[in-house]
């Protein structure tokens, strides 16, 4: 069966600040629900997607950070239940958001972290991350906790962003698809 393209949801919408609860690895609806998480963030072209992100209460995030690299070979990560254990050292770095189209801010991260979370098969994994992959790491665990990026900047960058905020929460309706209505930025 191929892989669906899902609708992303936009700021604003409720889901997207609600913490996820854990989930059955082994869950049918978990296991047929992982291809279509994937191939929607390959279709949107981002490094990282979340359940929340797509409508679904899954605590689940997939990842590919050598996405971004224009030579990249998909090789997506799938991390359920992810802990992220210990943080260390800070970077800024500019962050955008699939349900964000449009904005992008910098936004202050630990530099390393220390995670684990199970993959489909139900191994428990715990790895270490540090750059580009951890910050990846982070704004998606973020996404499971009801976090957006926009929360982590200062005041001043939120109000140079507030216009642009407003407008995603006046279009963001339950299963509206972010490529309706609005340009590539």
């Amino acid at each position: 069966m191929n892989p669906v393209l899902l609708p992303v949801r936009l700021y604003g919408d409720e889901i997207l600040r609600t913490k996820l609860k854990e989930c059955d690895v082994f869950d049918p609806a978990l296991q047929a629900f992982i291809p279509d998480l994937v191939h929607t963030m390959y279709e949107r072209d981002g490094v990282g997607l979340a359940a929340n992100q797509v409508g679904s209460h899954f605590r689940v995030f997939v990842i590919d950070p050598a996405w971004a690299r224009e030579d990249a070979s998909p090789n997506p990560i799938v991390m359920i239940n992810p802990i992220i254990e210990s943080r260390e050292g800070e970077v800024d770095n500019e962050e955008g958001c699939i349900s964000l189209p449009g904005i992008f801010a910098y936004v202050h991260r630990a530099v390393r972290i220390s995670y684990s979370y199970s993959d489909p098969q139900g191994n428990r994994l715990h790895e270490t991350a540090e750059g580009f992959k951890a910050v990846v790491i982070q704004h998606e665990y973020d996404h499971l906790e009801g976090i957006v990026f926009t929360d982590r900047i200062g005041i001043l960058a939120k109000l140079k962003l507030k216009r642009k905020l407003n407008e995603l929460v006046a279009r963001a309706v339950n299963g509206v698809n972010i490529m309706e209505g609005f340009p590539d930025d």
